[in-house]
């Protein structure tokens, strides 16, 4: 085990700019709503689902809650005014950070609204003609379910298989992809698995030769691998605040300019905001942090992900030879952090639900509390059993080498008294 090697750490490299302490709107007694007091000694290993603010990011935020709080549609007085000068920076701050120009950043307030607003919003637009859209089989359900909702629109859904790799078959999407295809859609790194989509700079180009828009969801690109405009040649793309230490409320669909243009219906109306394409408010102080914090991001992006990594490498050489383990996808390329576990004979929700400080998830936050296998690993290829014994550990920054050491040791303690009691009820 690791903790051989030398004294793990109880801190993190990171922990100074995540300082929860806040005691001018926490009491001492800590978090409690109705006679329910928040758990102390929580190990949260779901930052692939949301992530704590950064401190940076709070400081950066406030003053657009605080003191220019005023409507950036409103720009005859100061107030509103400086609140569209602020909209402005952070829209160029944004640009800057993933490589695309600043009219290309449009702000939604989630990914699952961006990921919405392309689909929809491209099969719509009267003017659009072709029908059909080939959508990846381990996207995430913003985009799986939206498609097949729009499959009663007239628009012919075709879902594009991968392989046990969770790699995309480049062979299956020449065949599906073709001159009434609209849109192709495929992300970079999978949310669940981690998995790095390796094949699809080749999928771009077979798309764009048959005039397919290519649409990439980047939520977990973008905060945990090198998404870059200037590195993939997409039209559209989806990154999100709430997975790089910004808070809920903000995100962006990159949508390039392209000749002829992208052609889009909106989808919320009213006001004509965002070029039209997003009418409401704009959420200022969500947006300046979610724009501080893609900065942030871009610049200790390798620091980051070697810690990540780092801290995956001591979670697993612990759980190794505690309990019998197999990480999905652990012989393709991924990114670090995310880790899906398979213990066999252990019901995943089981395992979570018995762990009690431990804070991991069955898969997607949008389908974690569905009694289903993940459509991810039936898509790989896994058998429905094997699906509902996975579950996912996404590791993020103010995690330490010793909560590490500790999540494996809970978590292989728990297995094996599930397995005990299974195996007691079942002699």
């Amino acid at each position: 085990m690791v903790s051989d090697v030398h004294t793990l750490s109880d801190q993190s490299p990171f922990a100074r700019h995540f300082d929860s302490n806040l005691s001018a709107v926490i009491p001492a007694a800590g978090l409690h709503f109705g006679g329910l007091h928040f758990p102390e000694r929580l190990i949260y290993l779901d930052h692939a689902a949301a992530t704590p603010v950064d401190s940076r990011v709070l400081a950066h935020m406030l003053p657009w809650m605080t003191q220019v709080y005023g409507n950036p549609a409103n720009r005859l007085h100061p107030m509103g005014e400086w609140a569209e000068h602020g909209l402005a920076h952070a829209r160029q701050t944004v640009a800057e950070a993933v490589g695309v120009d600043f009219d290309e950043v449009v702000f939604c307030a989630s990914a699952t609204e961006a990921n919405n607003l392309i689909l929809r919003g491209l099969t719509q637009h009267p003017l659009n003609k072709r029908k059909k859209i080939v959508v990846a089989a381990t996207e995430h359900s913003s985009v799986l379910t939206t498609a097949q909702q729009l499959v009663g629109s007239s628009i012919d859904v075709q879902i594009l298989p991968v392989d046990q790799a969770g790699q995309i078959d480049l062979n299956v999407a020449e065949a599906l992809i073709d001159a009434s295809t609209l849109c192709t859609c495929v992300m970079d790194v999978n949310n669940e698995t981690g998995i790095v989509q390796t094949h699809l700079s080749e999928l771009i180009s077979l798309a764009h030769r048959h005039g397919s828009l290519v649409h990439v969801d980047a939520v977990q690109g973008f905060a945990r691998g090198h998404f870059h405009g200037n590195h993939l040649d997409f039209d559209s793309a989806t990154i999100s605040g709430a997975k790089i230490y910004a808070g809920r409320g903000a995100a962006a669909l990159l949508l390039k300019k392209r000749t002829p243009r992208v052609r889009m219906s909106p989808q919320i109306t009213g006001g004509g905001h965002e070029n039209g394409l997003r009418s409401g408010t704009p959420h200022v102080s969500a947006i300046a942090g979610f724009a501080e914090a893609t900065r942030l991001q871009v610049i200790e992006r390798r620091e980051r992900l070697h810690y990540l990594a780092h801290l995956e490498s001591i979670f697993l050489s612990n759980l190794k030879g505690l309990t019998e383990f197999k990480c999905v996808g652990s012989h393709s390329q991924k990114t670090p952090g995310i880790v899906m576990l398979h213990i066999p004979d252990v019901n995943a929700m089981k395992l979570i639900e018995n762990t009690k400080r431990l804070c991991v998830s069955t898969g997607s936050a949008c389908r974690t509390l569905q009694a289903t296998a993940s459509h991810v690993l039936k898509a790989m290829g896994f058998e429905e059993d094997v699906a509902l014994s996975s579950f996912r550990v996404s590791i993020g920054l103010t995690n330490t080498e010793s909560e590490m050491h500790e999540a494996a040791q809970l978590i292989a303690k728990t297995a094996e008294s599930l397995k005990s009691s299974s195996a007691y009820f079942h002699s």
